[in-house]
């Protein structure tokens, strides 16, 4: 079976974090044992110098999975204007030492990692139309399953929250339908959701997994939506499966599954829900 288990945490606005809660989700990443964990942004509260380190130590404890991130709106200094407009991500680029942007290969699974934020804005995000061409000319044909990771969410559960979408959006998602992207993960609203992209999107030809993922660690909850992340299982085997399983913290920082979701390609590479589960607690 090709198989490939990500899990995709988002928003730990470190800094923000409770006692109790790093250890809490720090036990269930170790039992899940993901290939990679993919962190969308918002990593710190601050971009301030020791919560960027305070992140680097919990990833540090982790164990053998990969960590690749992104940044968020919060990860360039709101203070510091010099370096707000110079060294936009200066604190980022120390901790990870990665590329902005870039494309992760495991197996038959591509992940392309995007950044959405600008050192202009201080919340929203857009993408230049020129900067996606750029990022999706490299042809991995051999990837059979796509996904596109990035801060800024591209659909939202609450009306209130559609002014924090993806700037754009309706531009960028053609060019995702476009160059086949399977499915697109972000952040930043910290209210869990998925859906597929024709509810929002009605007029791309094919239909497109959009999820967005809770706070994972942050005391900056809304209400309903608990610290979270979601596990994110791909296989590749004849009909491409995606499985969605959402992990809700508990009253005794446990992580445990609250919702699974499950999704199929077919021959128009289109993704259909096959079903979802709440599961009882």
């Amino acid at each position: 079976m090709s198989l490939v288990r990500v899990v995709h945490l988002s928003d730990p606005h470190f800094g923000t974090i409770h006692m109790g809660v790093g250890d809490g989700l720090l036990n269930t990443l170790r039992e899940i044992e993901p290939a990679l964990i993919l962190l969308t942004g918002d990593i710190t509260q601050r971009a301030r110098a020791d919560q960027f380190k305070a992140a680097k130590h919990f990833i540090d404890q982790i164990g053998s999975a990969a960590v690749i991130a992104v940044p968020g709106n919060h990860d360039i200094s709101l203070g510091n204007i010099y370096e707000r407009i110079f060294h936009p991500y200066k604190g980022y680029e120390n901790i990870f030492k990665q590329k902005l942007d870039q494309n992760i290969i495991l197996k038959d699974l591509c992940i392309t990692c995007l950044n959405s934020t600008s050192r202009w804005r201080h919340i929203q995000g857009e993408f230049q139309y020129s900067y996606l061409e750029e990022q999706f000319q490299e042809n991995y044909s051999n990837c059979k399953v796509r996904i596109a990771a990035f801060h800024h969410p591209m659909d939202c559960a609450k009306y209130i929250d559609d002014k924090n979408l993806l700037k754009g959006r309706d531009s960028a998602i053609a060019l995702f339908d476009r160059h086949n992207v399977d499915m697109i993960v972000g952040g930043h609203i910290h209210d869990p959701y998925v859906n597929l992209s024709s509810a929002r999107y009605p007029h791309i030809r094919r239909k497109i997994i959009l999820s967005v993922a809770g706070t994972c660690m942050s005391s900056r909850t809304r209400a309903g939506a608990p610290n979270s992340f979601n596990l994110i299982d791909v296989n590749t085997d004849f009909i491409p499966k995606i499985t969605l399983t959402r992990f809700d913290m508990d009253s005794t920082f446990h992580f445990k599954p609250k919702e699974i979701h499950y999704f199929s390609r077919d021959s128009t590479l289109s993704w259909n829900r096959d079903s979802s589960l709440i599961v009882s607690t």
